[in-house]
């Protein structure tokens, strides 16, 4: 599963590499938007994090799924706290 995780995230990389480096006004202007985002506010990461992955599953969006699992797993988020975002039950 590991492997599946590295080549999500060396393609990713590699994309944005490829869209930052065209140097597009409004698309660098959406990447630090996405970026400020999911800096630490009133709302600490985790949450934001927490909150990316659900409306990436209302939209159903594989890779914006997987992108917000990474980062909810970088962020510490245990299975418990991922079921009751997803209102799941634990027995």
């Amino acid at each position: 599963m590991s492997q599946l995780v590295e080549e999500f995230d060396a393609y990713r990389s590699k994309m944005n590499e490829v869209i930052l480096g065209k140097q597009n006004l409004v698309l660098n202007r959406l990447f630090n938007l996405d970026t400020n985002t999911y800096a630490e506010g009133a709302l600490p990461v985790k949450t934001k994090e927490l909150l990316g992955l659900v409306a990436s599953m209302v939209l159903r969006c594989d890779d914006c799924i997987k992108y917000h699992l990474g980062k909810c797993h970088e962020q510490g988020v245990t299975t418990q706290e991922l079921y009751e975002v997803l209102r799941w039950r634990i027995s």
